[in-house]
């Protein structure tokens, strides 16, 4: 029966070999470990098929699990087609220039992992995933995605998409409307500029906004959601971190905001956060840690600060209230010293690195001999050799002062800007340091002079003007020495110039070439100095200023009202607060009373006036005389009627008397048109009435 048995055991794996389908060309087909699954699975991994082949992969033995093509020709990828694998759990289509997906998930019931990574999707349509009922990892990373429609992810059991390395601006909160149990989103190296409120609606384990120009959170972008794993803004546009929407969040176990450009942690940057892991690294451009910059993180065990160039001094009392931190990474800084008093607020520290700084070798470094394991070095001065420092002597009862290089000897700034400069001193505890101005005054801690103001030996100079160039001295002194550091200002001007535009006799227009970013509230202020009087010699009279203000975004301005003749002097001016300071000054001469006559701009009136007076005389004369003559032709044709009237009782009779013939009318008519001169007397009048 044994003998029986092996044939038979043979015959039926032949049978069974010869029914299960070929592997297809250019596959390969195995049964192995899936890192994926974490599982033996078996696996189809297909290179460089067609569209056509492509259909005849689809058709291979329904108990492949794992599927995987790469650098095909395929550009639309209908899930219909794999309707023969019903079995199927991963779907690897990564980087084969895929720019369409079509069908529903109900061919493939058990998927639970879809990468769809460096293809050419750049918009998803509405419904473009749906009916995925297992469907849990969905990767869409650098397809060049700009535009997602509402319902494009129609996935009830989604937890991880990767929509990383696209080209997404906006968030919006469509995206993930339809994801009930979405646990992880990685948005990173897209083009967000803000993240906006209420997009979150549902709590997450991780959220990835790395490497994308985000310059603010809005305060409620968090609001009543927890990211208990992990959110990452590193590598974005934040200038300060936003900490009031990060207060919004719940517990978090990790929160990186590196590679920002924070200039400084100033007191209260990070305040009151439930993170156990914290991480501000890789700033180029931060170099100063204030007092009190992170205050009341209870849960806080790990913070690290670490790769930041410039980062020179760190404040002893910037960590206030941290009772739980164990690890502090201060490591690769350009730290200058640092002092015991840090580890007083941190009592349960366990770890302290502190490698790779630019330490000045003093005595109140020794403390670090007994606080961590690594090879620290220091140096003697700035550029000298490094010195490990354990090879530093013992510190003696008392220690010489030394200033901390916090501020540069040499600064330059604009006039109008605010600077500060702090001076630190190490040394023993009987220390005390003091400012001076450039004339020698003493400038006293907790007190303003003018513009002046020194707080915890920090010198401000607000609003600088070209009168506070010089040098300015602190001075550190205890028993054993003194200690000086200097630093000379030089307050530059603004590259403007004021210059004249059009200058005549009353008015004058000015213009400059200024971005309106420099100010927000320009003045130009212009006084007279003096005015001609018709030699050449130019007599000073009472200087008067007027000042008004030219608006935000005004390059120009005209000035009326200007005598002709008169030299004034314009200043452009910026205000702040109650100090105007004088930006750019130019001296213009009025033009004499005549210019705008010589151009046309004006015009004299005076013989047109004349003019038109003796024509108008000379009319009026005429108008009189005409007026007159027919007063006059007025007179005598009535002086006619009343004669005609007083004889109008002959002539009637006689015309009466006589027959009406053509030539009596004629006669007539002629007697009532004849002038004047045919009637010298009533003799004549009545010779003519007898001779009709």
């Amino acid at each position: 029966m044994a003998v029986l048995a092996w044939p038979l055991f043979l015959l039926a794996a032949w049978v069974a070999a010869a029914l299960e389908p070929t592997c297809p060309d250019l596959c390969v087909c195995r049964s192995g470990e899936d890192p994926l699954l974490k599982r033996r699975a078996k696996a189809v991994t297909c290179s460089g098929v067609t569209q056509a082949e492509f259909l005849a992969v689809s058709q291979v033995s329904n108990t492949v699990e794992v599927l995987r093509f790469s650098n095909t020709t395929v550009r639309r990828v209908d899930f219909f087609i794999l309707r023969r694998l019903p079995g199927l759990l991963v779907l690897d289509l990564e980087g084969n220039g895929i720019n369409e997906v079509a069908g529903t998930g109900k061919t493939l019931p058990k998927l639970k992992y879809l990468d769809l990574s460096g293809n050419n999707l750049h918009i998803l349509q509405s419904y473009a995933f749906r009916d995925f009922p297992e469907l849990t990892y969905l990767n869409i990373s650098n397809n060049g995605l700009h535009t997602i429609s509402p319902s494009a992810f129609l996935l009830p059991g989604l937890k991880v998409l990767d929509l990383s390395h696209n080209k997404l601006t906006v968030l919006k909160a469509h995206y993930f409307a339809d994801n009930p149990k979405l646990e992880e989103v990685y948005l990173g190296n897209n083009g967000l500029s803000r993240v906006p409120n209420y997009v979150f609606s549902h709590n997450l384990l991780v959220l990835d906004l790395s490497d994308n120009h985000i310059m603010r959170l809005e305060d409620s972008a968090f609001e009543a959601i927890n990211i208990s794993v992990e959110l990452n803004l590193g590598h974005n546009a934040l200038r300060r971190v936003p900490n009031t929407a990060l207060k919004r969040l719940g517990h978090m176990r990790h929160l990186i905001l590196d590679s920002n450009p924070f200039h400084v942690l100033s007191a209260g940057s990070v305040v009151g956060l439930a993170v156990t892991s914290l991480s501000i690294s890789y700033h180029k451009s931060l170099h100063l840690v204030h007092r009190e910059a992170f205050l009341n993180l209870l849960d806080l065990e790990q913070l690290q600060i670490r790769g930041n160039p410039s980062l020179t001094y760190l404040h002893p009392q910037s960590l206030v209230n941290v009772p739980n931190l164990r690890v502090l990474d201060l490591s690769n800084n350009a730290l200058f010293t640092l002092e015991p008093e840090i580890l007083q607020a941190v009592p349960k520290i366990s770890e302290l690195h502190v490698t790779n700084n630019s330490f000045a070798c003093h005595c109140s470094l020794l403390w670090l001999k007994n606080r961590t394991k690594e090879e620290v070095f220091c140096s003697e001065r700035e550029g000298s050799n490094y010195t490990a420092l354990f090879h530093l002597p013992e510190s003696t009862n008392s220690c010489a002062p030394y200033i901390i290089p916090l501020f540069p000897t040499a600064y330059h700034d604009t006039i109008g800007n605010n600077v500060s400069f702090h001076c630190r001193a190490l040394g023993s505890v009987d220390i005390k340091v003091n400012w001076y101005s450039k004339n020698s005054e003493r400038l006293y801690n907790g007190q303003c002079t003018g513009r002046f103001c020194v707080a915890d030996h920090t010198l401000t100079i607000h609003y600088l003007h070209h009168e506070d160039s010089g040098s300015y001295t602190c001075v550190a002194r205890n028993s054993v020495g003194v200690d000086t550091r200097i630093v000379t200002l030089e307050v530059r001007d603004i590259n403007v110039k004021l210059f004249p535009l059009t200058v005549t006799s009353t008015f004058v227009t000015l213009s400059w070439n200024m971005s309106s970013s420099i100010s927000n509230n320009y003045m130009l202020k212009y006084e007279e100095i003096g005015s001609g009087d018709g030699s050449g010699d130019t007599k000073k009279s009472t200087p008067q200023s007027v000042t008004f203000s030219v608006g935000l975004k005004m390059h120009s301005y005209t000035v009326h009202g200007l005598k002709p003749g008169v030299t004034y002097t314009f200043s452009l001016c910026m205000q702040r607060e109650e100090y105007v300071i004088v930006i750019s000054t130019t001296s213009v001469t009025t033009r004499e009373e005549d210019f705008l006559l010589t151009l046309g701009i004006e015009r004299s009136y005076l013989s047109a006036i004349l003019v038109s007076v003796v024509i108008g005389i000379l009319v009026a004369s005429c108008l009189g005389f005409c007026g007159l003559k027919c007063w006059r032709q007025r007179l005598r044709l009535q002086q006619q009627a009343q004669i005609r009237k007083s004889d109008s009782g002959y002539s009637g009779r006689s015309i009466l008397q006589s027959s009406s013939t053509h030539s009596d009318m004629a006669f007539i008519t002629y007697i009532n048109l004849t002038d004047d001169a045919l009637f010298p007397d009533h003799n004549t009048e009545s010779n003519l009435m007898g001779y009709a």
